[in-house]
């Protein structure tokens, strides 16, 4: 049976909205990687009545490892130590140690900070470990069985320490071996497409082999896992058979982007691409960019917002723009045509769409966008209608025109 874990995410700034929590996913993606069981996840303002109600039902829990988040700073607002040793029964003392290697670092960044001893306090029946990338140490106590983790909230620091500290410690501690799994991703097939054509598959592999769906706008991601004592062979059997089914689809295993798919495919066949933006608003380019190494193959982007920089860079015919207007698909075709031309690149994307929340009309309303992608042998243009608000409109277009040039590239469209 999986070893059981919570967690405790503080932070006002979450539960006002003010910030997006990303600690919640990360730790609870990694303690299953590793066969603990994620019970509960509990967000929590910085409130000192509702921290200590949470805190003393975690301690009550069966959970075996309770991982708490946040508030381990020096402002009025930061609850966990006080509140933790409170519900403990313990008390902290500052470790000469840690103040010294502290006030090096501070001394070397050329910075003086009057509360530093703070950050120096080690809990007796607990231990302090120092951070790799700031300031604030984590805490660790063993507490009636149990593991009580405090983490800083920093995601930098906190991912530093899971790598560095937490998961070396559980690893050895519970005696788990590293589950089996792999993702692989894929793009041109929705998560019902996917599922149609892995049925028999998924009806047939063994129980304790978990495939798991994930979909975003680029794609769907699966995930296969089991148990650490699986055999090795029969995982891969399973895994090559599920490559079998869906492996023109598949543009990466492990954390790859499309972005960087795509770029590596344009490579491995020697071409170059261009991006002609409007709607999108160069947002393709720069997922592209994002990308180390994609100066080998983007040659450059125009962000064509007004009819005058269609006509003038690109070449968009006035009377297609009189004629058929900006969102249509001979302007997307001409704009793909003409980012081509201007740049001599292999590959053409271009965007023209209405991402909102106005500009919309009964036969061109806001969400609809044509998307044209040019190679030296074809030209593909097609209208999408993406809903939801702007930002959706446009990162939609994005992902969806990345991943059609992807499988234009790979003869599946």
């Amino acid at each position: 049976m999986a070893v059981e874990a919570q967690l405790l995410i503080i932070g006002s700034e979450l539960t006002e909205g003010r910030l997006r929590d990303a600690h919640a996913v990360f730790l609870s993606r990694e303690l299953t990687r590793l066969g603990f069981y994620v019970a509960g996840i509990h967000l929590l303002p910085d409130d000192p009545a509702k921290l200590r109600l949470c805190m003393q039902r975690l301690l009550e829990s069966p959970a075996s490892v309770i991982i708490s988040v946040g508030g381990l700073g020096h402002t009025s607002d930061d609850l966990t130590k006080p509140l933790w040793a409170e519900i403990l029964g313990d008390s902290y003392d500052v470790d000469a140690q840690l103040l010294s290697l502290l006030q090096e670092r501070l001394q070397k960044r050329g910075v003086t900070l009057p509360y530093i001893e703070r950050y120096a306090e080690v809990p007796r029946g607990g231990r302090a470990f120092p951070n790799p990338v700031g300031l604030a140490p984590a805490l660790l106590w063993e507490y009636d069985e149990k593991v009580l983790w405090a983490l800083p909230g920093v995601p930098a620091e906190l991912q530093a320490f899971w790598t560095e500290v937490v998961q070396p410690y559980l690893l050895e501690r519970f005696g788990l071996a590293t589950p089996l799994e792999i993702t692989l991703r894929t793009t041109g097939l929705t998560e019902s497409g996917l599922s149609a054509r892995l049925r028999t598959w998924e009806a047939e592999k063994p129980a304790t082999l978990r495939l798991a769906y994930n979909p975003s706008w680029e794609g769907v991601s699966l995930h296969l896992s089991a148990p650490a004592d699986f055999p090795l062979a029969e995982f891969t059997y399973w895994t090559e058979n599920l490559r079998q089914i869906i492996g023109p689809y598949i543009y990466a295993e492990g954390p790859t982007t499309l972005p960087a798919a795509l770029i590596a495919a344009l490579r491995q066949q020697g071409l170059t691409i261009s991006t002609a933006e409007s709607c999108t608003g160069g947002h393709i380019a720069a997922a592209l960019v994002d990308v180390p190494g994609a100066s080998d193959v983007l040659r450059g982007s125009v962000v064509a917002y007004h009819n005058d920089i269609k006509k003038a860079l690109l070449n968009v015919p006035a009377l297609t723009l009189e004629t058929e207007g900006a969102v249509s698909e001979p302007t997307a075709q001409a704009m793909v045509r003409g980012i081509r031309n201007l740049t001599r690149s292999s590959i053409g994307i271009a965007t023209t769409g209405i991402a909102g929340p106005t500009g919309g009309t009964p036969t061109k309303p806001v969400g609809l966008v044509y998307i044209a992608i040019e190679t030296p042998d074809r030209t593909f243009v097609k209208p999408y209608h993406f809903p939801g608000g702007r930002e959706v409109v446009i990162a939609r277009a994005t992902a969806t025109a990345l991943s059609l040039t992807w499988q234009i590239l790979h003869n599946l469209l």
